[in-house]
């Protein structure tokens, strides 16, 4: 992996450490959407619902457990945004500016990372043998 792969929109992943590195793109992204969903809801800027406190918690879940590299947890993060912006747009509040796409795309595109990332981690899990009890082969014995 070359460079930071924190910033790059699509970076190789080629190790553990990279992998595991690449994942925090989602860790992020679903922090902050539980930050702002949390704040949002706590000013009442769309009027307040217990709902949206339920969707920060839901996105502070999909944080920690991004977080513990869980690849079905990365694919339900990618999946929760989508379905919470499809329904922005469904009830057209709040209207999304320019901004607020190119933000939605990043976070998009963090979630893909993050999901790149634990199935690398997924496919290649390093192979630690346990160790072999201590056993003794009669042959092994010094002959008197």
């Amino acid at each position: 992996m070359q460079g930071n792969a924190f910033w790059n929109l699509w970076p190789q992943i080629e190790s553990r450490g990279g992998a595991i590195q690449v994942t925090r793109q989602g860790v992020v992204a679903a922090s902050l959407s539980c930050g702002l969903t949390t704040i949002a809801a706590v000013l009442s800027l769309m009027g307040f619902s217990p709902f949206q406190l339920l969707d920060a918690a839901i996105f502070a879940v999909i944080a920690w457990r991004i977080y513990r590299l869980s690849f079905s947890w990365s694919i339900f993060g990618l999946t929760w945004f989508l379905i919470e912006k499809a329904d922005q747009v469904r009830t057209g509040t709040p209207k999304i500016s320019i901004i607020g796409w190119l933000v939605a795309a990043a976070f998009v595109m963090c979630y893909v990372n993050s999901i790149r990332a634990t199935y690398f981690l997924r496919r290649n899990k390093e192979f630690t043998p346990e160790s072999a009890p201590n056993t003794t082969i009669a042959s092994d014995k010094p002959q008197t």
